[in-house]
């Protein structure tokens, strides 16, 4: 229980609300993670001015010695998957208040580049507040034929400062990015209690900057000290793989080449540990008017970096696959997707999955299912490259459909994004565990990494699915657990240091977009090194002294916490 002096005193310079309940408490213990952490206190802040004055509060108890548990931890919607908004102190919720769309403004931005090499225009940005939910930031980019392309899956569900925070990324990553390909500005509140407006600086506004004798100034002084002191090491330590969100984005901070120091790299995906976001500044992309779908069935895993490699020279705008488990977990559950259908909408639905049906009654149901998405302005230019890859991929002699109605496509999309949801929905006993559930390797490791990760996982016989970004080389593996049973937890503690020690064997990341919350920051270490980790401690120490903003994620967390924090049976 927060002591009642504390909560007195923030009472005195807060304006937003404060809840000690239980029953707020308890539904701020929990994310979407294997673990269940209770905090002390919930705080729903106002506005900028009290996520001033509470950092500045927290500083000062700390500073005064008694008080070294304080700390804050801000939650958005609550989607994560690795525990990164829970902790024992104060819980700061952005999606009553801090939330609402503040600009959005068209305007010719220039082109950029995305993973597979294929250029866009950036048309237009948008200024949203953290707390604000994707689904409705969304509707007001769409509302003048804008959006940002690096939603994730849980699109409907999520808030962007959770996007913003683990570097967010989704199905259209494969051609447009990450998060931190779209951020443009951030304001921060720092370990000062000021906030500030991060954004690239060229070389001389970052000298300019380094010589102002301010929290802000010593702080871009010893960031770029700490770049030019391990540049090598830091060059080496990038990951080789197209996604990444583990560890903090140090070598994308100093681009040599353009000669900008862009400090926004150390805010995204650093999971609220550098500082608290309170305002986000986004490059937006135009709406494609006009998407085709190219679905292919496929039985052989050494086909699928073929594919890849044969479909990425094409303008390809996602490039999607989910195993045999969650096609039948959509066929075994389908009743939900007619939900809010009427009766025409869902016969319509239903008739939709006929041809699948007959597929499968000649050849069984497939091991891989591949979604391949076009999209364009233009209709002719989606039919060539349709046509292209349709030949493409015969050549391969797999068998193939051709989609261009919405509501025949929507059925895939609908298995694809909603897998996580229906094991979450329709298990009982056993629940989702998503512990492993973000790894990504190079493509063309994909033919001796993936039947390496299925006997690993079948060593403990475990129900789980595959799905994931096959242009990107991520897969997201969900075990379903039951909890309840005393040996789940030694099964995680065991099997997640053997997945990433495989991971690492393929030269991937531990986790591509998920981020590495209470869940994987133990085994930083192990994925890029003691000396990185130690920069990478520097750096926090560097923004955050008294350790007080989300402790315990993306350095200092240990296996002894992963064990003290994760769900306990029922007594």
């Amino acid at each position: 229980m927060f002591d009642k002096n504390l909560v007195q005193e923030i009472e005195s310079f807060f304006k937003g609300d404060i809840e000690t309940s239980q029953e707020s408490l308890e539904k701020n213990s929990t994310d979407w993670s294997v673990f269940r952490i209770i905090p002390q206190i919930v705080l729903f802040p106002k506005d900028s001015e009290d996520i001033k004055k509470l950092v500045s509060w927290v500083r000062q108890k700390k500073e005064s010695g008694g008080y070294g548990d304080l700390s804050i931890t801000v939650r958005a919607a609550g989607t994560d998957m690795t525990g990164g908004p829970l902790n024992t102190s104060i819980i700061l919720d952005m999606t009553r208040y801090v939330s609402g769309v503040l600009e959005v403004k068209k305007q010719d931005l220039g082109m950029q580049s995305g993973p597979t090499g294929h250029s866009y225009p950036l048309v237009g940005f948008a200024r949203v507040l953290p707390g604000t939910y994707y689904r409705d930031f969304e509707k007001k980019t769409l509302s003048q034929n804008m959006i940002l392309p690096c939603y994730p899956a849980s699109k409907n569900l999520c808030a962007v400062g959770g996007m913003v925070g683990n570097n967010g990324a989704g199905e259209k990553t494969l051609k447009y990015g990450q998060n931190k390909d779209f951020v443009r500005e951030l304001k921060v509140v720092l370990y000062d209690g000021e906030e500030y407006l991060i954004k690239p600086l060229t070389k001389t506004q970052l000298d300019v900057k380094i010589l102002e004798d301010t929290f802000e100034g010593r702080l871009y002084k010893s960031v770029w000290n700490l770049i030019q002191r391990n540049k090598d090491d830091i060059v080496k330590a990038k990951p080789k793989t197209t996604k990444n969100s583990s560890g903090y984005y140090i070598w994308d901070v100093w681009d040599e080449e353009k000669q900008v120091f862009d400090m926004t790299k150390l805010f995204v995906g650093a999971q609220g540990t550098t500082g608290i976001i309170t305002e986000i500044t986004y490059s937006l992309v135009p709406v494609e008017q006009f998407s085709h779908l190219l679905v292919l069935f496929a039985n052989d895993v050494t086909i699928l970096p073929n594919i890849v490699r044969d479909l990425l020279r094409l303008d390809v705008e996602t490039l999607e696959v989910y195993d045999d488990h969650t096609f039948k977990l959509g066929l075994k559950f389908f009743k939900d997707f007619l939900k809010d259908k009427g009766f025409l909408g869902a016969l319509k639905y239903g008739f939709s999955f006929i041809p699948e049906l007959l597929l499968m009654l000649r050849g069984g149901i497939p091991k891989f299912v591949v979604l391949v998405e076009f999209a364009s302005n233009s209709l002719d230019e989606i039919e060539q490259e349709i046509e292209e890859a349709r030949e493409m991929m015969l050549n391969h002699k797999l068998s193939l459909r051709v989609l261009k109605s919405d509501h025949e496509m929507q059925k895939y999309w609908d298995i694809r994004r909603d897998s996580f949801k229906l094991l979450s929905d329709h298990t009982k006993k056993l629940r989702t565990a998503p512990f492993i559930d973000d790894i990504v390797v190079p493509v063309e490791t994909l033919p001796k990494y993936i039947p390496a990760l299925t006997k690993v996982l079948d060593e403990y016989n475990l129900l789980y699915t595959i799905a994931g970004h096959l242009g990107n080389g991520n897969l997201h593996v969900i075990p379903l657990m039951d909890f309840n049973d005393p040996k789940t937890e030694q099964v995680i503690l065991e099997l997640s240091p053997k997945i990433y020690e495989l991971v690492s064997e393929f030269s991937g990341s531990i986790t591509a977009e998920h981020n590495d919350g209470l869940i994987r920051t133990p085994f930083i270490a192990g994925m890029f090194g003691q000396k990185m980790y130690t920069v990478f401690e520097e750096l926090k120490s560097m923004f955050d002294i008294l350790y007080m903003f989300n402790p315990k994620k993306k350095v200092g967390g240990t296996v002894s916490d992963i064990k003290k924090n994760i769900i306990k049976p029922r007594q």
